[in-house]
C-alpha cells in the first residue's frame, strides 16, 4: 500500500480543504437511543521489550474497527479495477510484495506490513509521517481507480459492511458521507488493523524467554551480527531489527530518480541516497530486498555488505568506520552463519 510523495501532499491538502465538515463528527447518532454507539476499546498489548506504539488520538483502536479494517484489507470492493490491499501485500510474504513498478518511473520495493504500530514515519523515503492517511493514495486512479457512487453501491449491499461501519464508526448512513469521509473511515480501519498486526513470536523471540535454544550455526550468526564483526545491530537493534532511522548503506556512488531516497523529501544534500532501515523480522519472508527490490535472496543481501558497499559523501559512518575497508569480510562459513541467525527472526505464526 505504498503512497507516493506528491500524492501524499495532495491529500494532506485536500484534507485541509475540508475542514468544514469534519468526519470525525459526521453520522454519529444512533437509530435507537438504546442502542450501543460507542465501539469497543482494543488495547495493543506491547511484547516484550518493545518500545511504547505510536497510537493515534483521532484514530483510536476498537475491535469493531479492527474487524472491518481486516475484511476491508483483503477486499477488491475498494477497487474498480478488482485489487486490494493484498494484491500487493502479501500473507505469505509478512505482507510486503515484489516490486512496484510506479507510473513516474520509480521502482521500489513493496515493503512489509509488519509490526507498523511501532512505526514513526512511512515508506522507504519517509514521505508519509502519517499512517492514519497513507491508504487514501490507494484510491487514486494509479492504485484502485476507486468510483465513488460505485463503491457506494457495492457497500450498500453488502450483506455484513453497513453493520461493520455502524459497530466501528457510528454511521448509520454510508451513502450520506462525502467520498473524502468515507474513504477516511476506510482508511482508519485498515490502519487499525495494521496496528494490530504485531510479530513477536519468532524463535528468536522464544530464544529471548529461555523457551528454545538455538544452534551453534545460529548462535554464531547471533554473535556476528550483535558485534562490531557484522554491525548489523547499529541500524536493526532488536527487538524491533530497525532503529527506524534513515541510512545510506552504499548501494549507490551516483543517485538518480528514486535512488535519491529521502532527498526526494526534504531536498537536502545530507539526505541523498538514505532510505529508512526495514525491520529485519520475518526477513526471510520479504524478498526481494533493498529500497528497489534489487537483491532476490539474503545470500545476495550478505554478500553485498561483505565485499560490495560502494563510497559517496553520505555514506552512513556506520559504513566508513572500518576505514579503508568498508565491508565486513566475513567468510563463507560467517556468511552462512548470519543468515541462518536471520532466519531466526520468521514468525510462522503471523503469517499462518
Amino acid at each position: 500500500m505504498y503512497s507516493p510523495f506528491v500524492k501524499g501532499i495532495f491529500v494532506g491538502l485536500l484534507l485541509l480543504s475540508s475542514c468544514d465538515k469534519d468526519p470525525e463528527q459526521q453520522n454519529n447518532l444512533p437509530t435507537n437511543p438504546g442502542e450501543k454507539t460507542a465501539p469497543t476499546p482494543y488495547t495493543l498489548v506491547k511484547p516484550l521489550g518493545f518500545p511504547d506504539p505510536y497510537l493515534s488520538e483521532k484514530n483510536p483502536m476498537t475491535v469493531e474497527g479492527i474487524a472491518l479494517g481486516k475484511k476491508l484489507y483483503a477486499d477488491p470492493i475498494l477497487s474498480e479495477n478488482g485489487l486490494s490491499c493484498t494484491s500487493c501485500h502479501s500473507k505469505p510474504r509478512s505482507y510486503s510484495g515484489g516490486v512496484y513498478h510506479a507510473l513516474n518511473g520509480y521502482n521500489m520495493a513493496i515493503m512489509a506490513h509488519v509490526n507498523l504500530a511501532f512505526k514513526p514515519v512511512f515508506n522507504w523515503e519517509g514521505s508519509a509521517p502519517d499512517l492514519d492517511l497513507l491508504p487514501l493514495g490507494d484510491f487514486e486512479p494509479e492504485f484502485f481507480n476507486t468510483d465513488h457512487q460505485k463503491l457506494v453501491t457495492r457497500l450498500l449491499s453488502h450483506p455484513e459492511y453497513p453493520a461493520m461501519f455502524k459497530a466501528a464508526f457510528s454511521i448509520n448512513h454510508i451513502d450520506s458521507l462525502t467520498f473524502l469521509e468515507l474513504k477516511t473511515k476506510i482508511a482508519y480501519s485498515i490502519v487499525q488493523y495494521l496496528r494490530s498486526r504485531v510479530s513477536a513470536n519468532s524463535r528468536y523471540d522464544a530464544y529471548r524467554v529461555y523457551k528454545k535454544k538455538l544452534s551453534a550455526e545460529e548462535m554464531n550468526g547471533m554473535a556476528i551480527f550483535f558485534s562490531e564483526k557484522g554491525d548489523c545491530f547499529h541500524c536493526h537493534p532488536g527487538p524491533l531489527f530497525t532503529d527506524n532511522g534513515f541510512h545510506n548503506n552504499g548501494l549507490n556512488d551516483v543517485f538518480t530518480g528514486f535512488d535519491q531516497g529521502k532527498f526526494l523529501v526534504t531536498g537536502q544534500q545530507k539526505d541523498m541516497g538514505l532510505f529508512i532501515a526495514p525491520t529485519l523480522r520475518n526477513i526471510e519472508l520479504t524478498s526481494p530486498y533493498m529500497h528497489d527490490g534489487r537483491f532476490t535472496t539474503l545470500e545476495e543481501v550478505v554478500e553485498f555488505y561483505t565485499s560490495a558497499v560502494k563510497t559517496s559523501p553520505t555514506l552512513d559512518p556506520i559504513m566508513t568506520k572500518r576505514m579503508t575497508n568498508r565491508t565486513m569480510q566475513l567468510s563463507e562459513t560467517e556468511k552462512k552463519e548470519l543468515i541462518a541467525f536471520l532466519k531466526t527472526l520468521t514468525d510462522p505464526s503471523f503469517v499462518e
